[in-house]
């Protein structure tokens, strides 16, 4: 039991440091916690094809935050400066678009003023401080922003926040069209479940995954505690077919990075390492993938990973 082994004929017990001890008496390989479904990872322990999984520590960036421009509680700066307090790489600000008035989101022109601020920040930090946007998808699977705008935006995190109920030809088919837009880095929250609260929308989900693959879209694991989402099942497929996943924080307060390790949780329950994670990558590695047009990502990601993780 969780207080060690005991002997049935002596009484003595047996304790142990750690779960690795325990496991070595046993003469079982290790297997970490968040894999243990009961289903085929001893057999994949046996066969030391367990996976070395991603950890907080691997990610170099954050590529979903809110400033108080839109619905964030932090200025842009304060936000800048959390990221570089958690040592990372690289993080895009990614504030809402004009479609969502109840979450202040930017019009044209302020988004515009937006980028203009955030070019002007980056020699005041070691940070690549990346010009993004949470936009819309509409109803119909277009995006809130025109063409030339969102061009000029280094990251373009496409979410659903409207017509939740459509059926799932309809919703897929939505998704799939945003995803073929050259200029759509993720796709955020694919799902939109807000646990306790809101039901995910329907959606053909292998439909969604190959779509993304063959676009070369990345999909988020969004670590808010409301959303986790993708939820593992999803993420697990995705990393089988070879889908970026970028774990963010999709944070409105400059406290709300440290969630980066709920979705890290969520990645390691989906058997993800490292190579798995977009965001994982260096910042020259990171920025050759954003900047690459979108039907060569997918190679550039692969090349950037170096076949780690492979299932």
């Amino acid at each position: 039991n969780e207080y060690g082994i005991t002997d049935l004929k002596t009484g003595r017990v047996e304790r142990f440091p750690d779960e690795v001890s325990f496991y070595a008496r046993l003469g079982l390989p290790y297997v970490p916690p968040e894999l243990r479904l009961g289903l085929w990872e001893m057999e994949a322990a046996i066969e030391g094809r367990l996976p070395s999984l991603v950890q907080e520590t691997d990610l170099r960036g954050d590529l979903h935050l809110h400033s108080d421009w839109s619905d964030g509680q932090d200025p842009i700066e304060v936000m800048v400066q959390a990221a570089v307090d958690q040592n990372y790489d690289y993080m895009a600000l990614t504030d809402h678009s004009s479609g969502l008035g109840i979450a202040n989101g930017l019009s044209n022109e302020r988004l515009s003023q937006q980028i203009q601020v955030l070019r002007s920040l980056q020699s005041k930090y070691p940070i690549a401080i990346l010009c993004g946007s949470e936009v819309d998808i509409r109803a119909d699977g277009t995006l809130d922003y025109p063409d030339e705008l969102l061009a000029q935006l280094d990251v373009v995190v496409a979410s659903v926040h409207s017509a939740m109920g459509q059926d799932s030809q309809t919703m897929t088919a939505r998704i799939i069209k945003a995803m073929a837009h050259p200029s759509v880095t993720i796709i955020g929250h694919l799902s939109t479940r807000l646990l306790g609260s809101r039901e995910p929308v329907e959606f053909d989900v292998d439909a969604v995954l190959q779509a993304a693959r063959d676009t070369g879209t990345a999909l988020e694991i969004n670590s808010a505690p409301e959303r986790l989402d993708l939820k593992d099942t999803h993420a697990y497929r995705a990393r089988e077919l070879g889908v970026p996943l970028v774990i963010s924080t999709d944070s409105h307060h400059h406290s709300g990075l440290t969630n980066r390790r709920f979705g890290v949780a969520v990645a390691r329950r989906a058997w993800c390492e490292p190579g798995h994670i977009l965001n994982s990558l260096p910042r020259d590695q990171f920025l050759s993938f954003i900047r690459s047009p979108k039907p060569e990502r997918m190679g550039v990601f692969a090349a950037a990973s170096k076949g780690e993780g492979s299932p």
